[in-house]
């Protein structure tokens, strides 16, 4: 039509590339956080997330993008360093939820319900019946206390340490120990949070080995699953207001892992 202005391709295919860039590492983070996985959120409504995430960077990436454009190569290494930083980011947010998930596995294990385990369509494994319940509570304290707000932070702090179109991460000799550290810190977490309740199970069964000894005609071996699992739902209330306390100081170092992880990967400085 007479007077109306060309459309501008470059500049709409160069703000497309800066968009893909910005949102590999948000999407990336949000792939493997068990906030979205185990809470079965689809991946559109996860897409959209990841777009709100990344759209405040997306003029920043613009800005320091080539204005020729960069080759397909360079393109997708760069996206696959961004996915790396990203699923390392959901990692670190994931640490809390996975030892709750050990908890519930420990618990299961001590009251003899092994058998009554959930398929996970997000993990492609089997998950505990404690674990599930442990882990769904603590996503919901985890969004109503605002976790969502530190996640989006420790992603933007990501950003200003690992800038998009910056260097490879240089990873020096404490990355080994810290992923050591980490795996570390979910197996002991989660068998501090399991030790109440545990606690309480190996009294019930020490009453009901001394109630044995005083009525040696009770079959205490028909009784103790029972028992344990009634101590275990009668300690339950007690042991909601120790877990919630605990999952929120576990929300409130995480950005103290952050510095870790940057301790031990630094950006290479560019030539």
């Amino acid at each position: 039509m007479t007077g109306s202005s060309p459309i501008d391709f470059a500049t709409i295919w160069h703000w497309l590339l800066a968009y893909g860039l910005a949102l590999s590492r948000p999407t990336a983070m949000l792939a493997v956080n068990p906030v979205f996985t185990r809470a079965q959120i689809t991946g559109l409504i996860r897409g959209c997330v990841a777009t709100a995430l990344a759209l405040p960077m997306v003029p920043v990436v613009v800005e320091t993008l080539p204005s020729d454009g960069v080759s397909l190569i360079s393109l997708m290494i760069l996206g696959g360093k961004e996915a790396a930083i990203g699923a390392a980011l959901g990692l670190l947010l994931g640490i809390p939820f996975w030892a709750l998930a050990v908890a519930g596995d420990v618990l299961d294990a001590q009251r003899g319900a092994t058998q009554g385990r959930l398929n996970d369509p997000a993990g492609f494994e089997d998950v505990s019946v404690s674990g599930t319940m442990l882990i769904i509570a603590s996503i919901a304290v985890f969004v109503a206390t605002g976790g969502l707000i530190t996640l989006a932070q420790l992603l933007y702090a990501s950003w200003a340490i690992w800038q998009p179109l910056g260097a490879f991460p240089n990873l020096d000799a404490r990355m080994p120990l810290l992923l050591l550290h980490l795996l570390d810190s979910v197996t002991r977490q989660g068998l501090i949070l399991a030790l109440p309740p545990v606690i309480a199970m190996l009294l019930a069964d020490a009453a009901l080995l001394v109630t044995a000894r005083i009525a040696p005609q009770l079959r205490i071996d028909d009784l103790a699953l029972v028992l344990r699992n009634i101590t275990f739902f009668l300690v339950l209330p007690l042991y909601a207001l120790f877990l919630i306390g605990d999952i929120r100081h576990s929300f409130t170092i995480l950005p103290d892992m952050l510095e870790l992880l940057r301790q031990a990967a630094l950006p290479e400085a560019s030539p």
